[in-house]
């Protein structure tokens, strides 16, 4: 089975403030998932278009607590809405979605979003709940878990096990030691065995340390080039592990505060992807588009062989310094 590219997208909703403002609710689903501004839809009925016009499939990792969040039984329409596409649909949690609605009820919550930060036992019962959440919307248990804000560490995979998920894509370099609660002693792309549980890492890479720049970025449209990304993914993928990007619902559009009021098409991030889209279907035999359910059928057959290589660098000054630039035009809601 040869390296192959996984795309994936979070599906959720920011809690837009309201934990520190009890004027506020958290963005609703028709804003961070469908991205309904004046008569468009930007979030996932965009982004299936582009990926259905070039043949491709995706992996949407559904924030579970939506409900908790105060929009009850939106989740279920989009499981539905991903599957009649023909996309994947597996497990993302928040834990502080969970929490808010404790909070709402007067139950005693924790104050944390990163799911590491729970005892064993917190962890195991949030991740047997969120499966129970996806089996029922979709009809089959989760076969993969990203934790939000990538806030998972090697405990959580034994506790991922212990619920029968049996892949996990929380890691990544860039985070790790840090906002990522993996160990940062050695750092890879591509995917590793945890016990039972196959890691595999969204990919990022070294840039040139310059002024103003992070020494390392995850493949993410909404910060680097498109360029970036296929270079990136070339060099994972000959090096002979898996490249795995990530975006989110809503990062087709920008909006213009906490509350995702004013929703307006990101053209910039919109090409990149379509951009993206295009050059893996035109390259498909190289750099198959994959999914995590066809991951796991492949594990389950024998045909997958894991393999970390340590992290790519990407040497060009000028490209760094290019695209910081054009993020910085970008992040202005006018432009």
């Amino acid at each position: 089975m040869r390296p192959g590219v996984f795309i994936t997208f979070d599906v959720e909703c920011s809690m837009g403030g309201a934990w520190g403002d009890a004027g506020l609710k958290p963005v609703p689903p028709a804003r961070a998932v469908w991205g309904e501004y004046g008569g468009e839809k930007l979030g996932l009925p965009l982004i299936c278009d582009i990926l259905n016009k070039y043949n491709l499939a995706a992996t949407f990792f559904v924030e579970a607590f939506i409900d908790e969040q105060g929009y009850p039984d939106r989740i279920g329409p989009i499981c539905e809405f991903l599957l009649d596409r023909g996309q994947d649909v597996q497990l993302h949690i928040h834990p502080n979605h969970k929490h808010y609605g404790l909070a709402g009820q007067g139950l005693p919550h924790p104050r944390t979003d990163q799911i590491a930060d729970l005892e064993p036992e917190a962890q195991r019962a949030l991740l047997a709940e969120g499966c129970e959440r996806i089996a029922r919307w979709t009809g089959k248990q989760p076969v993969a878990f990203r934790a939000g804000n990538m806030g998972a560490n090697e405990q959580t995979l034994e506790q991922l096990a212990a619920v029968g998920i049996k892949i996990d894509s929380s890691y990544t370099f860039a985070y790790a030691g840090g906002q990522c609660g993996f160990s940062a002693d050695e750092l890879y792309n591509g995917s590793k065995w945890y016990g039972d549980v196959l890691e595999l890492a969204l990919s990022g890479f070294y840039q040139r340390r310059l002024p103003g720049l992070h020494p390392s970025k995850p493949l993410d449209l909404m910060g680097i080039s498109f360029a970036e990304c296929r270079d990136a993914m070339r060099r994972i993928c000959g090096a002979g592990a898996d490249a795995v990007l990530i975006l989110h619902s809503f990062s087709l559009f920008k909006v213009r505060n906490v509350q995702y009021n004013g929703g307006r098409l990101n053209g910039i991030v919109t090409r990149r992807f379509r951009r993206l889209c295009r050059w893996l279907s035109e390259n498909r035999d190289d750099f198959p588009a994959r999914t995590f359910s066809e991951l796991a059928g492949a594990i389950e057959e024998g045909r997958y062989e894991a393999k970390a290589v340590p992290p790519c660098r990407l040497k060009s000054r000028i490209r760094a310094l290019a695209r910081k630039a054009v993020q910085a035009y970008n992040n202005m809601y006018w432009t």
